[in-house]
C-alpha cells in the first residue's frame, strides 16, 4: 500500500476489500445484507463479492475501468458496489428512474464499459462500446457460479473508486469522483461517535453513492445488517422497519409526511427506530412536531452534499427542535463561511459554505475532499481552491458554530429528496422551436418540499399549450423532473445584465399551506 500523504483512517482497515475480509473472519454467520427474498451473511458477502469481481474481470474489466449500475434496491446492488471495490473498478450509479437518453448520456460521459441492470431496466439501444449485463439472468448467475478463484486487487485507497453524478446549477451532469478512503470515512466517524449501531434500513435509491455510504458501507464498518427496501411507499417502509427491527433509517420529508398522514399506521410500528435522519432539502417546520406527536420520537436533520460525500453537519438530540440550524460540523470537518471577496465572514453573516479538514481533535487532517469532477478540470479547480471545498451553497454560522443554510445553489429544486436542476429542464424545452424562452423555478409544496414550475414564452405565432410542454419534458426527463405546472408569459422580468429575475417568478407562485391543514388528506398523494 502506498504511503498516505494524510493520516490513516482510524480503525482496523484502510480499504473496503480489507473490511469485507475482516468482517467475514470476525462474524461469518451474522446477517450482513438482506432484502425481501435473499439473506446474506458476512461470509456470503465475502464469497459472493469475490465471485462477482471475478465475473466482472471475465467480462473484460480491468482496474480503473468504469462499471455502471442501474438496479432497484436489493442485495444485488450492494454486491455490485462491493465487488467493484474488490476488483479496483470505478463504480457509477445511474438512477433507475432516468429515461433511456439520460442513462445513455451518463454512460458515454464516464466511459463505462459495462452496465449492470436487470429486467425492464435493460436499455433497448445501449451506447456503442457498452456491454449490458442482466444480473437477474441465468447467464450472469452461471458466470458468478463458474467464476475462477479471485485474488483481491492491490487497492490504492486514495485512487478513484466511484463516480456520483450531480448536475449542479449548469444542468449538465458532472461526475463527482471519490476514493475508497472518502467513501469509508463517514462510516468510521459514525462508529467513533457511537452512531452506527443497529440494523440499517435503506429505501432511498442505492444508485446514489451517498446511499451506499450511509447504507452498505456504514453496515460493513459497524458489522451491522443492511436491510434493502425495494419500495419507497410509506406502507412498505414501515413494514420493513417493523419486520426487520430496523434501528437506523435515512428518510426524505415526503416519506415521513406520508407516514404521518396514514392513519392506519400505529405508533408502535416504528418503535425499533432510534436513529432517524432526514435530508434532501427544505423541511416544513411543522413536520417534526407532527411526527413526534404521532410516534413519540424526533428525527434529526443536517446538511450534506455529494461532493463531501454525504453529511457535513448533523443535529443532535440536545438541540431544540425547529431552531432552523442544521447542526454543527461532524468532527472530521471544519466549516468556513466565505464572502465574495474571499474573506471569512464572522458569526451571523451570510456567505458561501466551504468545507475543509478539521485542524484539531482525533480526526485533524484526516478528511480529504472529492478527487474532482470526472473529465472537468476547470470545474474541479473552481470547487477545490484555497484548501477548501466550495459548495456553492450559502449560509451562516451562529455564535456556537452551528450551520444555518440560507440557499442551496439558489436555483436548485429539491423535490421529495431528489435534486431537480432547472437548467437541465430548460435545455429540453428550448430544443422545441415553439419555445422562445423559458425559466424553471421552485414552487413550495407541502408534501414534497419543492416542485418545478416552468415559465414559458412562446415563439412568435407558435401554437403551444401546457400539455405540449409537459409532453416534451416527459419524453426526455425522469418523471420527478417534469414540471407540475406551466405558466405562459409575454415577456420575462430582467435585471440590468439582461438576465431573467427568477425571484420575481417565484414570487408569483402560491405559498404552500401549513402541514396541519393538509395532513389528514395526504393518504395516496
Amino acid at each position: 500500500m502506498p504511503v498516505s500523504p494524510v493520516p490513516l483512517i482510524p480503525g482496523d482497515a484502510q480499504s473496503i476489500p480489507e473490511l469485507i475480509r475482516r468482517r467475514a473472519a470476525e462474524r461469518p454467520d451474522t446477517e450482513a445484507v438482506v432484502d425481501e427474498v435473499t439473506r446474506l451473511t458476512f461470509a456470503d458477502v465475502d464469497r459472493l463479492t469475490a465471485r462477482w469481481a471475478a465475473a466482472l474481470r471475465r467480462h473484460g474489466l480491468a482496474p480503473g475501468d468504469r462499471v455502471a449500475v442501474s438496479l432497484a434496491n436489493g442485495t444485488s446492488i450492494a454486491l455490485s458496489f462491493l465487488a467493484a471495490m474488490r476488483a479496483g473498478l470505478i463504480w457509477v450509479g445511474i438512477n433507475r428512474a432516468y429515461v433511456a437518453t439520460e442513462k445513455a448520456a451518463l454512460l458515454v460521459d464516464c466511459g463505462a464499459r459495462v452496465l449492470l441492470t436487470s429486467g425492464a431496466l435493460l436499455l433497448a439501444d445501449p451506447p456503442d462500446g457498452v456491454l449490458q449485463v442482466d444480473v437477474g439472468s441465468d447467464a450472469w448467475i452461471r458466470a458468478v457460479d463458474d467464476a475462477p478463484p479471485f485474488v483481491d486487487a492491490s487497492i490504492d485507497p486514495t485512487a478513484a473508486a466511484a463516480i456520483a453524478y450531480t448536475s449542479g446549477t449548469t444542468g449538465v451532469p458532472k461526475g463527482v469522483v471519490h476514493s475508497q478512503r472518502n467513501i469509508m470515512l463517514p462510516g468510521v466517524v459514525a462508529q467513533m461517535r457511537g452512531d452506527g449501531l443497529g440494523r440499517i434500513g435503506m429505501y432511498l435509491p442505492m444508485t446514489s453513492l451517498n446511499m451506499q455510504v450511509l447504507g452498505t458501507v456504514y453496515a460493513l464498518i459497524n458489522g451491522e445488517c443492511l436491510v434493502c427496501i425495494a419500495r419507497s411507499d410509506a406502507a412498505s417502509v414501515v413494514a420493513a422497519v417493523r419486520n426487520e427491527s430496523i434501528v437506523r433509517l435515512s428518510a426524505s420529508a415526503a416519506t415521513l409526511y406520508d407516514i404521518i398522514g396514514d392513519a392506519t399506521i400505529p405508533a408502535e410500528a416504528l418503535a425499533t427506530l432510534s436513529a432517524l435522519t432526514i435530508g434532501g432539502g427544505p423541511t416544513n417546520p411543522l413536520l417534526g412536531p407532527a411526527f413526534a406527536e404521532r410516534f413519540g420520537q424526533r428525527f434529526l436533520s443536517g446538511y450534506g452534499l455529494t461532493e463531501a460525500p454525504a453529511s457535513v453537519t448533523r443535529e443532535h438530540h440536545s438541540m431544540s427542535a425547529g431552531s432552523g440550524s442544521s447542526g454543527p460540523a461532524l468532527p472530521q470537518y471544519a466549516i468556513d463561511i466565505v464572502g465574495a471577496d474571499g474573506a471569512l465572514r464572522p458569526a451571523g453573516e451570510i456567505g458561501e459554505i466551504c468545507v475543509r479538514a478539521a485542524t484539531s481533535g482525533a480526526l485533524a487532517g484526516v478528511y480529504t475532499p472529492m478527487l474532482g469532477y470526472w473529465g472537468r478540470p476547470e470545474a474541479t479547480s473552481a470547487a477545490l481552491r484555497e484548501g477548501r471545498l466550495h459548495t456553492g451553497d450559502f449560509g451562516w454560522l451562529d455564535a456556537i458554530g452551528e450551520l444555518h443554510v440560507a440557499d442551496r445553489r439558489v436555483d436548485l429544486i429539491v423535490r421529495g429528496g431528489s435534486n431537480v436542476y432547472p437548467a437541465e429542464i430548460e435545455r429540453v424545452l428550448l430544443s422545441d422551436a415553439r419555445v422562445a424562452e423559458c425559466a424553471v423555478v421552485a414552487r413550495a409544496d407541502e408534501r414534497l418540499g419543492q416542485v418545478p414550475v416552468a415559465f414559458v414564452q412562446r415563439a412568435a405565432t407558435a401554437q403551444l399549450a401546457a400539455d405540449d410542454v409537459l409532453t416534451l419534458a416527459a419524453a426526455s426527463l425522469a418523471r420527478f423532473k417534469v414540471p407540475v405546472d406551466v405558466v405562459f408569459v409575454d415577456a420575462f422580468p430582467r435585471n440590468q445584465m439582461g438576465k431573467i429575475v427568477r425571484t420575481e417568478l417565484r414570487d408569483r407562485l402560491a405559498v404552500r399551506p401549513a402541514v396541519a391543514a393538509v395532513l389528514p388528506d395526504t393518504v395516496g398523494r
